[in-house]
């Protein structure tokens, strides 16, 4: 199965008539009907019923017909971004982040983006680390950012930026940085983290680091939203650990203390299909490119 096959398919399904497509194409009718039948066989689905008057599609043939339009049409526009890419044009380009990834790197690699690539349009959309490989796979969005993820298989990721863990207190918890020794001394509080599913990596990382101290964090809210998180911690429902960027700018009554001497640190990463590499590339040099400059403040202090 090429696009060849597909578009000729495509315009089969709109005359319904093989000597009128055969003609358009142009290609010979014998060739086109080996190529339908060559396609059904592969597909392993009858997509026409014809008989000597006519050609009608089947059920199988019109869900084929749809899928295979919006493949080409992405096709096509992939395409074209591309090209408006290279050049440094025009196109667009669909970002997926999380809360954090905004509060670390990302406002500053879109500013050099549209400093090299000043016809881009960049469409953002947040999410976690769940929806962002959803949409990737779905090609909804073109990269994303996301904390401490397990990409699967068909998604390449790499790390841009690191920065140190905080521990997330009520203002007037027990624990101080005074006198905080290690995160055994959590071990019997409630916290508050993504769910696994929404946090994929994520979780485990927190989870990880717990474990090393003898204990497992016993989660009694769930949220995938860092700001939401705050609060909670702030209205005493649990407390957390967060990247130690999601506390900028924020006016809470919340304390945190800095897990410098942890190893584990919070890693946004960058990506992307590795099928488009090739297509993307001049967008993610851009991103290593403008990581490096950007994430200067972020490396986790020793």
């Amino acid at each position: 199965m090429d696009t060849r096959q597909l578009k000729n398919f495509l315009l089969l399904c709109e005359h319904l008539n093989f000597r009128k497509t055969a003609q358009e194409i142009p290609l010979a009718q014998p060739a086109l009907t080996r190529q339908i039948q060559q396609l059904e066989q592969e597909i392993g689905a009858r997509l026409f019923n014809r008989d000597k008057k006519s050609i009608k599609m089947t059920k199988a043939g019109e869900y084929f017909r749809n899928e295979a339009d919006r493949i080409i049409r992405r096709l096509e526009v992939a395409g074209e971004n591309a090209a408006a890419i290279h050049k440094g044009e025009v196109g667009d380009i669909h970002i997926g982040h999380t809360s954090s990834s905004m509060q670390t790197v990302l406002p500053g690699i879109m500013i050099h983006i549209k400093e090299k690539m000043r016809g881009l349009k960049i469409h953002l959309a947040e999410g976690n680390n769940r929806f962002q490989t959803e949409a990737l796979l779905k090609h909804e969005i073109d990269i994303g950012f996301a904390p401490n993820i397990i990409a699967p298989v068909l998604i390449a990721s790499k790390v841009i930026c690191q920065e140190n863990f905080v521990l997330v207190l009520p203002k007037n918890h027990r624990i101080t940085a005074r006198n905080f020794k290690d995160l055994s001394m959590v071990a019997d509080e409630d916290f508050i983290l993504p769910q696994k599913n929404d946090g994929h990596g994520y979780v485990e990382s927190i989870e990880h680091m717990c474990n090393e101290y003898g204990f497992t964090p016993r989660i009694t809210h769930e949220s995938s939203n860092s700001a939401t998180v705050l609060r909670l911690v702030e209205a005493r429902a649990g407390i957390s650990i967060e990247p130690k960027s999601v506390l900028k700018g924020t006016q809470l009554n919340i304390r945190y203390i800095e897990l410098k001497n942890i190893s584990l640190k919070q890693k946004t990463m960058l990506l992307w299909l590795r099928e488009r590499g090739q297509e993307l590339k001049p967008i993610i040099d851009l991103i290593e490119e403008a990581s490096k400059k950007y994430s200067a403040g972020l490396r986790p202090n020793s």
